[in-house]
């Protein structure tokens, strides 16, 4: 049997001095960096590349062959950065450490906005463009920018978001903006980076961020077995072990999953993560009427609530199918100070219709409508929770964040 991956990700959430290739390999624990031209690249910005990501991650930059470029969606002269990763990252080589593309033509990230460039939190690629870049610049300061760009974007890969401090990682818009970034790590970024650089590919908080990176790419099978290395070296670890049992019952291997969990639970009794694991394992046909148990039990173990409650109320709706305890846990999240915009659309869509006051306080009137969605008569104030109210009629139009209208639909954080 194997399981769908919607149910899954709320788990989760639980949870180049030239253009040669180099003499001589270092050792492996090390790693190596790759850079990949995409498209017709020329030298000079390809040299600046591996300068830049050589000095940023300290290791033998070898430059591959370049690759040619995906054909643009129709109606859109930019490519999609987030494809772009993913096929960077879908057979990189064994030591690899990480793996930076760079490119001429334009892109965009998954949401659709121009980016200069782009990477995921944890992963090992990044990519970015030199097409808005400007021309005029000399050497030093172009190789300066192409810098900050790599340092940036390496940040996101170590795990770093944008940053409000005097730090590379503050968010940049357009090449103007990249430009003042500051050309170092904040102290807490730089800490964080100086950590990252010493662990190589077998490091194993490096083999745990590579499950993850392979979960989320489908591939489960090279995700297990990095879940299974790193656990040699770290056998307490109950996220990385949960996160493995993940995989395992993604590939059908439901007892053995359920084994897995077992053990991360006695690992740390108090975690809810197992407990939230075997919940989805045995609503999703092992034993259903286990469920519930190990799933209240996960929500007295999370320390988040609010999260919790969020979760537990989506499993017992669209895993479960019991609406009178999707409703208590939506109202918990209310209740405890939860503004999240899909369980306001669920809730009022059981409810049918419903009013919800808030701390603050905050009431609103809302009704779901089968033609026209989520509506709401009031809100004070306006912009409660995130929702914007546009004043047209009895019952007002509701935006959600995200574009979500649908609460019938399947969406998991």
């Amino acid at each position: 049997m194997r399981l769908g991956w919607l149910p899954l990700r709320l788990l989760l959430l639980a949870s180049l001095g030239g253009c040669s290739t180099a003499p001589v390999q270092p050792p492996k624990s090390e790693g190596v960096s790759y850079l990949v031209p995409l498209g017709r690249v020329p030298r000079a910005e390809i040299e600046r590349a591996r300068w830049a990501l050589e000095a940023a991650t300290r290791r033998l930059v070898v430059v591959m062959p370049a690759r040619a470029l995906p054909t643009p969606m129709p109606g859109k002269a930019t490519l999609d950065a987030g494809h772009l990763l993913d096929g960077l990252l879908k057979s990189p080589p064994p030591d690899a450490f990480r793996v930076a593309a760079v490119t001429t033509v334009p892109l965009h990230a998954p949401d659709l906005d121009a980016v200069i460039g782009y990477a995921r939190i944890g992963e090992r690629a990044i990519i970015y463009s030199t097409h808005l870049l400007p021309r005029y610049a000399n050497e030093a300061q172009r190789r300066g920018r192409v810098r900050r760009i790599i340092d940036h974007e390496l940040g996101h890969t170590y795990g770093a978001t944008h940053c409000e401090n005097d730090c590379v990682m503050r968010d940049a818009d357009g090449s103007a903006s990249v430009d003042d970034l500051p050309a170092h790590y904040c102290p807490e970024h730089r800490a964080l980076t100086q950590t990252r650089v010493k662990e190589g590919p077998a490091h194993p908080q490096s083999l745990i961020r590579l499950g993850g990176e392979r979960m989320r790419l489908g591939q489960w099978t090279p995700a297990i077995a990095a879940y299974r290395r790193a656990l040699k070296h770290a056998p307490d670890d109950y996220k990385a072990r949960t996160a493995m049992g993940i995989a395992q019952m993604a590939r059908g291997e439901l007892t053995t999953a359920e084994e897995t969990f077992i053990t991360a639970s006695r690992t740390n009794p108090k975690a809810a993560q197992p407990y939230y694991a075997r919940a989805v394992l045995y609503a999703s046909g092992v034993a259903p009427r286990r469920a519930s148990a190990f799933l209240e039990a996960a929500v007295h173990r999370d320390a988040k609530r609010v999260r919790a409650h969020r979760a537990a109320g989506i499993l017992y709706q669209d895993v479960l199918a019991d609406d009178r305890k999707a409703m208590h846990h939506f109202h918990a999240h209310v209740q405890r100070g939860g503004r999240d915009a899909e369980v306001i659309a669920r809730l009022v869509y059981l409810m049918q219709p419903a009013t919800l006051t808030f701390n603050e306080p905050e009431t609103i009137v809302a009704r779901w409508d089968p033609v026209t969605g989520l509506e709401v008569a009031a809100v004070a104030p306006t912009t409660a929770m995130g929702l914007s109210v546009q004043a047209n009629g009895p019952f007002d139009r509701l935006s959600l964040p995200g574009g979500l209208l649908d609460p019938t639909g399947t969406s998991y954080p």
